[in-house]
């Protein structure tokens, strides 16, 4: 597998939950500065370091990870990402992380926005569709282009093992 593309991922009542909570005013967003030029983004996390760091977890997420067959969790957030702040850059081509794991995005609104994935040396747009999951291998490069018909862009980024990654 390079990607895979889940339109619907959600049933309509979870994924409606989940959007809502997290799109409300309300919602725990912690701020992550990037570097002088781009602002930054917003983050909320699940999971990372071993454990649980949201009391949303059980209702927002392990449903999400128990449909993704993830076997062990490596980190879990939510992240905003705020038009204005990126002036219409993209983010860097980057690898979540150094190891075989899966990475997958599941896209909270739609807008023209969305993720740019390396495969095969030619890069391939996926555009930002509300209860669309992205799912596809640590090792493939991506990066984040920002959204210019709506004010942000909000997503659940995943990092996990599958049971076959245990078995390489």
């Amino acid at each position: 597998m390079k990607y895979t593309l889940h339109k619907n991922f959600l049933d309509k009542e979870h994924f409606d939950l989940v959007q809502r909570e997290v799109i409300q005013e309300e919602f725990p967003w912690y701020y992550k500065p990037i570097n002088e030029i781009r602002k930054g983004y917003f983050s909320h996390s699940y999971y990372n370091d071993c454990g649980v760091n949201s009391d949303l977890y059980t209702r927002h997420i392990l449903p999400i990870v128990t449909k993704l067959k993830a076997v062990a969790l490596i980190q879990i957030r939510a992240n905003m990402f705020i038009s204005e702040f990126y002036k219409g850059e993209r983010s860097k081509w980057h690898t979540d992380y150094p190891f075989k794991c899966t990475t997958s995005i599941l896209y909270l609104n739609t807008c023209d926005g969305g993720t740019e994935i390396s495969v095969d040396g030619k890069t391939i747009f996926i555009k930002q569709e509300a209860n669309t999951m992205l799912i596809f291998d640590s090792d493939v490069p991506h990066r984040g282009t920002p959204t210019k018909n709506d004010d942000t862009r909000y997503i659940i980024n995943f990092n996990y093992f599958k049971r076959d990654e245990f078995n390489t």
